[in-house]
């Protein structure tokens, strides 16, 4: 069985090299989204990186940081072609190790759409990562409705995943908490305006994964249900409580905590937990710890080995359409 990662980035080099060199990226400051943290890895260290880890296949979006919905959507197209270029170099230098995710700007869904239709449609991408939300705009907005078109057109896997969180703000800005704690409420709101908007409804074949876990998601949909029953505006679009849609979502395992993962597996169905790294942030921080997410999982004393097969591989074989393994 072969382990697949489906939250792993990649910096492109062309916005590294801009910062390095101190100019500007079609009009996008580098220093202002390529972040310290951010590595310059090349495939050949990305791949020794996998075979240390486990990993036998990546599934690679670029950075978050490089969604740039707030510049102008020419602007942020243009370094958008770059990064899904380059992770399309990857697939195509290795097509056995990779599969990839691009970015599009949602700031111009005409523009987002074809984007998704050059990348998924013409350069065999599995889908699309997005942000939480648009310059504040959430996904139930009618805007985005020709975007949930064509990504269910086009059977486009859209990998949910922050960038900027809304709720910074004077209680959250210290402890590092804008990312321990308003990264997981920014995908608890994206489920719920996603359910509670009937996107989900309306477009019954969208194939959407919650990355870290889904945030919140599981813990707070009994309360969302409570709002559901009690609340008339909570029933607007919807006929069923919100924890129906638990299972209509993907989720991947980066919870860093064995109870939380249990308690989203019991919540939304085994066959909806993918494996997950965050690659390779994780490698420039946590991993200097001690963790490993393969290694993680594997110990973890409440799973099954078949949740564990589950989660480490089989469930994205059959999301992405990957023949299984050899034996």
């Amino acid at each position: 069985m072969r382990t697949i990662d489906v939250h792993a980035h990649l910096t492109p080099r062309a916005l590294l090299r801009a910062k390095a060199e101190g100019r500007d990226l079609h009009g996008i400051d580098p220093g202002a989204i390529a972040r310290g943290q951010l590595l310059d890895i090349g495939p050949d260290r990305r791949l020794a990186d996998m075979n240390r880890l486990g990993v036998d296949v990546q599934v690679v979006s670029a950075e978050p940081q490089v969604y740039c919905y707030q510049y102008p959507a020419a602007q942020a197209l243009a370094l958008h072609r770059e990064a899904n270029d380059e992770v399309h170099e990857l697939l195509v230098g290795a097509p056995e190790r990779f599969e990839g995710l691009a970015v599009v700007p949602l700031q111009d869904v005409g523009l987002a759409i074809g984007e998704m239709e050059r990348t998924v449609g013409g350069l065999g991408m599995r889908g699309v990562m997005i942000g939480d939300h648009v310059n504040g705009l959430m996904y139930d907005e009618p805007g985005f409705e020709a975007f949930w078109t064509a990504a269910e057109r086009l059977s486009a896997l859209v990998f949910l995943h922050q960038a900027s969180p809304t709720l910074v703000s004077i209680r959250i800005k210290r402890y590092h908490l804008a990312n321990t704690v308003g990264n997981a409420v920014e995908r608890t709101l994206s489920f719920a305006a996603l359910v509670f908007g009937g996107v989900l409804d309306r477009h019954p074949d969208l194939r959407i994964v919650l990355g870290h876990g889904g945030g919140y998601a599981a813990m707070a949909a009994g309360r969302m249900d409570w709002g559901w029953r009690w609340r008339e505006e909570a029933r607007e679009h919807l006929v069923a409580p919100p924890t129906s849609f638990l299972p209509r979502f993907y989720y991947d395992c980066i919870t860093h905590s064995e109870a939380v993962l249990r308690f989203v597996i019991d919540s939304v169905g085994i066959d909806r937990v993918v494996f997950g790294t965050d690659y390779p942030g994780f490698a420039a921080g946590a991993a200097g710890a001690g963790y490993e997410p393969r290694a993680w999982l594997e110990g973890l004393a409440s799973l099954t080995r078949s949740e564990k097969d589950a989660i480490l591989g089989g469930n994205l074989e059959t999301l992405l359409g990957l023949a299984p393994a050899a034996a």
